[in-house]
This record gives C-alpha cells, sequence and structure tokens, in this order.
C-alpha cells in the first residue's frame, strides 16, 4: 500500500491568562493512494488507437474511391459517404447495445455498407495494380470495421433472461408516456387548426360591416336586385318603403327627452312606423321629396342646458366668502393671560400640552412657559443697609 503525504490545517483552542480562542494549526498526515487502475487505461488506450486507425482507414477509403470516380472535389465529398455510413452504424450499434433483436439489425446494416466500401476500393486497386493491390488495399477497411466490432463485443454487458425482460418493459413504458405526449401534442396541434378553419369560414360568410342584404328588402317581381352602393340601390330601397313612413316616425317621435307617450294611438303609430321601416343596418339614401317631408315636420325642442348637479349635505353650508379668511394670530399678551386663567395647572403642564392648549408651536408654547413661570414667582425684596442696621 502506497500513501501520499498531504498537509491539512485544524483549529485547536489557545487558552492565555483564561481566556480560550481557537487558533488555526497545520499537520502532516499519510493518505494512502489508491492502486492504479488498469482496466480504465486500457479501455482508454484501445479505444485511442482503433479512433486513429479509423482515421487512417477513412482517409485511404476516401482518396481510393476519389480516385476511381475521376478526382474531382466531389468526388472526395462523395467518396467519404462510404466509411463515414458503417461508422454511424457503429454508434447505432452502441445506442441499442441493450437491445439484441434491434442490436441484430444495426449489424447486418453496418456489415453491408462496409461490404460496398470494399468492393469499390478492390475495384479501384484492381484497375491501377491489379488483385495484389486490390486485396491489400480493400483489407484497411475490413480490419478497422473487425477492431470495432471485437471492442464491442470485449466491453458489452451481459445480462440474462430475466433481466432483458425488465429492461424491455422499463424501456416499453418510457416509450408509451414518450408516445402519449406526443399524440395530445398532435391532437391539439389539429384542434387548434379545425377551430382556425371553422373561424375563417364564419368569417368569409359573414357580409362586410354596414352591408343591407338584397333579402330584407322587397324587390319587384321580374327585377334582378342591383348590387350593394349603387345608385340603383339606393332607389329601390325607398321605393320598398311607403311614402308615410318617415312622417309617421316623425310624428311619433316625442316632443321632448324624458317625456311620456301622449296617448294609445301615439304607441300604435310609433309601433307601425318601426314595422314599415324594418330592422336593416343602414337607412336608404334620402331624397328631395324625404328632404321636404323632413323639413315640414315638426321638431323636438332643444334639450335644457345640463344644470350643475347639487353637492351631498356634508353639515353646515360655509359661505364662500368666510371660507378663505383665517383668523388673526393672537399676541404674546393675550396667550400669556390664557396661562393665567388656568390658574395653578398652567405649572403642570407641558410644552407640547401647552402648544396643544394655545393652539401654537411648541418653540413659542415653550417660551411662552418660561415667562408664565417667571411671571409667578415671588419677586425679591430689596433691603437697605441703614433700614436693616435700624431693624
Amino acid at each position: 500500500m502506497k500513501y501520499r503525504i498531504e498537509t491539512q490545517e485544524y483549529t485547536e483552542g489557545y487558552t492565555v491568562d483564561g481566556v480560550a480562542a481557537p487558533v488555526a494549526r497545520t499537520r502532516r498526515i499519510a493518505v494512502p493512494v489508491l492502486p492504479r487502475d488498469w482496466d480504465a487505461l486500457a479501455v482508454r488506450a484501445v479505444v485511442g488507437l482503433v479512433l486513429a486507425l479509423t482515421a487512417v482507414s477513412i482517409t485511404w477509403s476516401t482518396v481510393s474511391i476519389a480516385h476511381l470516380l475521376d478526382g474531382m472535389w466531389t468526388a472526395y465529398l462523395a467518396a467519404s459517404v462510404f466509411d463515414l455510413a458503417w461508422c454511424a452504424a457503429l454508434g447505432m450499434a452502441y445506442l441499442v447495445r441493450f437491445r439484441s433483436d434491434r442490436r441484430k439489425v444495426v449489424d447486418r446494416v453496418g456489415w453491408a455498407l462496409l461490404a460496398v466500401t470494399v468492393t469499390a476500393i478492390g475495384v479501384e486497386g484492381y484497375q491501377d495494380g491489379g488483385v495484389a493491390m486490390a486485396c491489400i488495399g480493400a483489407s484497411v477497411s475490413i480490419a478497422a470495421k473487425a477492431l470495432w466490432w471485437t471492442f464491442g463485443h470485449a466491453t458489452r454487458p451481459e445480462l440474462t433472461a430475466d433481466d432483458k425482460q425488465w429492461v424491455a418493459v422499463q424501456i416499453s413504458t418510457a416509450s408509451a408516456q414518450l408516445a402519449v405526449a406526443s399524440v395530445r401534442r398532435q391532437v391539439a396541434r389539429v384542434q387548434d387548426r379545425a377551430a382556425a378553419e371553422l373561424l375563417a369560414m364564419e368569417a368569409s360568410r359573414r357580409p362586410p360591416f354596414g352591408t343591407v342584404l338584397a333579402t330584407t328588402m322587397t324587390v319587384e317581381a321580374g327585377a334582378a336586385p342591383h348590387p350593394v352602393g349603387t345608385p340603383q340601390h339606393h332607389d329601390a330601397a325607398r321605393d320598398a318603403l311607403p311614402r308615410e313612413a318617415p312622417q309617421a316616425a316623425l310624428d311619433a317621435a316625442p316632443r321632448s327627452a324624458g317625456t311620456a307617450l301622449e296617448d294609445p294611438a301615439h304607441s300604435t303609430a310609433h309601433d307601425a312606423a318601426r314595422d314599415a321601416v324594418g330592422s336593416t343596418d343602414e337607412a336608404p339614401a334620402r331624397t328631395g321629396a324625404d328632404l321636404a317631408e323632413q323639413a315640414t315636420a315638426p321638431h323636438p325642442p332643444k334639450r335644457p342646458a345640463k344644470q350643475p348637479a347639487a353637492r351631498p349635505n356634508r353639515g353646515v353650508t360655509v359661505p364662500r366668502a368666510v371660507r378663505g379668511k383665517q383668523p388673526a394670530p393672537r399676541t404674546d399678551a393675550e396667550l400669556l393671560a390664557a396661562l393665567d386663567a388656568l390658574g395653578d395647572d398652567a405649572a403642570g403642564l407641558s410644552v407640547r400640552g401647552a402648544a396643544a392648549h394655545l393652539e401654537i408651536g411648541e418653540t413659542r408654547a415653550k417660551r411662552l412657559l418660561a415667562e408664565h413661570a417667571a411671571r409667578r414667582a415671588a419677586p425679591l425684596s430689596l433691603v437697605h443697609d441703614d433700614q436693616g442696621a435700624t431693624a
């Protein structure tokens, strides 16, 4: 067993004059070293060697097949397909390493692609140097493919029959969940597309905004309907309506806003005018006769001017002239008189309490309290020296 010496830091208590404090110290310890993993090193070395040989094989086969295809730059691209194809089959075989049934199919495809590559290299070698060159040149790709096949068999995990079935069930469950998610996404996409198409069909069948349909108007027998928007269309709509309809509608309108109907006959005339005009989206064009009838019809009076709404009652109404006036500030004499009116209670007032009682600021209240206290103090009597001697 080999050991490796390492320096390790640790914390230890250190006491001076009865006071303990943690201090950092270092020590050297021996750590056992794990033995070298020769298996992992061997796998890395083999993989690196096989990759290098595969790169040589791809280069050789690409140059040989490109020379067979007249040596153009496109020939090199086409020649690289042969070896890269069976290299891709190697990656697929690694992906299905736990599924023996699919692994067999991938291996067969890889060997078939290798056979095509070997045949192309053999033909090129036979044309340039004969049978010997054809066999030697073709064996390069066979050697690279054989190395990968052998490496796969050497590192492939072995599973019992029960383990293979368990792995198959797990893969099947995960694949089913993936399939359900994919199918639901496809169904949602198809439903969205169907809804969009139905909405588009509904919009295409709806007439443009403001268009009057010919089926809602009375057309003379044997006469073809005129296109919407033309003068003939408006004339036909006007002729289809009775002449008394506009006048009846004007007479049936209320005289002023907010008034009730006068009598039942007035309501009947209003309903008759509404039935005669119909419920078209666009009114027919006006002519000279219609304008003359409208001019002779009585017009309702103008709406009265909007009165300002009364404000809700929020207490006693204060005159506008008094709202902007502020009471005159009181003088210091008036404030001191207010403190004198409190009597002995003024001595117990705080600065904040005096400011609140007098409705002034705290700074001014503090000054007035000091003056009031000085005024309430008893004055000192002065005694002359001669008066003291006489006493």
